[in-house]
């Protein structure tokens, strides 16, 4: 990254290693102490059964998941000791990126601004926690790193009349990796294709047949993806196009779920890299940076900001579904964000919102102190309790099917019970169904694990008769934090 004088903005090495410290703290108190949430023990049921594809999301971060315990890691190690790898991988390639676009008379040292970059894209809130949960975001993370640098480096050097195939085939197949992990992946790919119709400079390498064949190579690593997705009548893409949001969802307008996606995403980041979303526009700041890797991410944040903030104005949207977007513009940060008091907003932001979030799935949820209720953070606690209790009311009620009410609870059950026959009840499909397990209890007596918050809408249709057995309190501090029912119901129809 090329900077004709040391800036003055740049917080010192000592500084950066302080706060590098305390993010690698934070980290690892994430990685192994906080208990996996419902959707992380989603991913490990899907690990437990190796598919093509899931119903949900692409297969590669399920596929990890197996790849570690057949390597003897188990439990929370094993589920999260993959992020370890693509967190190192993600450093690499920042190491990468400021090398290959840092001048050799750069007044700032190739290390100084590794550590700025790294502590800035994980002083963000959102990508430090998505970095070191099984989210499939942690995964995307990294290939993206890669993506940007091979890709942007052939840009770089196709702008110049230069041939760069190793860039090119490298970055293809780290955006293939990438359409195998999410959904989100293809506002790259189009970033990718823009920037080359709307370069006069890159243009030529339209005629080029290599440009043709790496575009098969990333075709080629979603194979597996599209076979499952052809074989079970496109149910994937179906699902997050039209049936995720419920039926005529673009019929309803809802400025209110818009204004909670764009809070949230501008919160949860940073609120500081404002700074950085704005400069990303503005001569002043981009004209020294790197011209077609700037393109690459600032198109790559149009398309998916537009994308998602379009769905977040008729459906309810989560703001990390975004984190392609802002990863571009912190790899790319010593170029748009030159003011010390962000930069540093943005460290004791995201520190202090980081730490907070730990106490909250690790410890106690804040609401044991304060009013309100998480139903996210409180789920996560009491299970190995929650395990034993329904085993025991199983084995004295005689009943051979398990189920939860929600696709997250059934897979915290399977996980702590070991129980890979539990299913899920809910008012949506989920890969259960396409294991075909509740099938299996069609017509059967079924013990059902249920929040007490939940309604029982749902189980009354599918059941003859419902009753309830037992109610479980989990409680921190002395304080109840959640509540459990267990029903028995008759006559099962799935």
């Amino acid at each position: 990254m090329q900077l004709t004088k040391e800036p003055t903005y740049l917080p010192s090495i000592r500084s950066l290693g302080v706060v590098a410290g305390l993010l690698l703290l934070l980290k690892l108190a994430i990685t192994f102490g906080m208990a996996p949430l419902g959707d992380e023990a989603y991913y490990w049921r899907w690990a437990q059964t190796p598919e093509l594809s899931y119903f949900d999301h692409p297969p590669l971060g399920a596929w990890l998941i197996a790849a570690g315990q057949a390597a003897g890691l188990s439990d929370i190690l094993g589920m999260r000791a993959v992020t370890l790898l693509t967190t190192a991988g993600t450093l690499y390639f920042i190491w990468q990126i400021i090398g290959h676009y840092r001048s050799n008379d750069a007044h700032i040292s190739h290390g100084h601004l590794f550590l700025f970059v790294a502590t800035m894209l994980y002083a963000s809130p959102t990508m430090l926690v998505w970095s070191s949960l099984i989210y499939h975001d942690h995964l995307l993370i990294f290939l993206a790193s890669g993506a940007y640098f091979y890709l942007g480096r052939y840009l770089d050097r196709a702008g110049r009349q230069q041939s760069d195939l190793r860039g090119l085939y490298l970055g293809a197949l780290f955006l293939g990796l990438m359409g195998l992990t999410k959904y989100s992946s293809v506002f790259l790919g189009l970033a990718l294709a823009l920037v080359i119709l709307f370069s006069s400079k890159l243009r030529w390498q339209l005629k080029s047949p290599h440009l043709y064949l790496a575009a098969l190579l990333t075709f080629s690593c979603m194979l597996p993806l599209l076979a499952w997705n052809f074989f079970n009548d496109w149910a994937s893409f179906g699902f997050h196009l039209n049936q995720r949001h419920g039926a005529d969802w673009l019929d309803r307008f809802n400025p209110i779920a818009l204004f909670n996606f764009v809070a949230a995403t501008w919160f949860l980041f940073g609120p500081f890299l404002i700074t950085a979303l704005i400069n990303q526009f503005r001569r002043k700041y981009t004209k020294d940076a790197p011209r077609y890797l700037m393109r690459l991410v600032q198109y790559t944040f149009v398309l998916s900001t537009l994308a998602f903030a379009t769905v977040s104005a008729f459906a309810y949207t989560l703001w990390y579904w975004s984190d392609l977007a802002y990863l571009g513009l912190l790899l790319l940060i010593p170029y748009l964000m030159r003011s010390k008091l962000a930069i540093w907003g943005h460290y004791i932001f995201g520190l202090l919102l980081i730490t907070l979030t730990s106490f909250h799935y690790i410890v106690a949820p804040v609401t044991v102190w304060i009013p309100g209720y998480d139903k996210e953070a409180s789920s996560v606690y009491g299970w190995p309790e929650i395990a034993d209790w329904v085993e025991t009311q199983a084995n004295n009620l005689d009943v051979d099917h398990i189920a939860a009410l929600r696709f997250q609870s059934a897979s915290m059950l399977s996980l702590a019970t070991g129980n890979l026959d539990i299913f899920a009840i809910d008012s949506r499909p989920t890969q259960f169904d396409y294991w075909h397990l509740p099938h299996a209890a069609k017509g059967q007596d079924v013990l059902v694990l249920k929040d007490k918050v939940a309604s029982n809408t749902l189980l009354t249709q599918r059941f003859d008769d419902l009753h309830l057995i037992d109610e479980l309190t989990i409680t921190r501090f002395g304080a109840e934090i959640y509540r459990y029912q267990l029903y028995l119901g008759r006559n099962f129809t799935p």
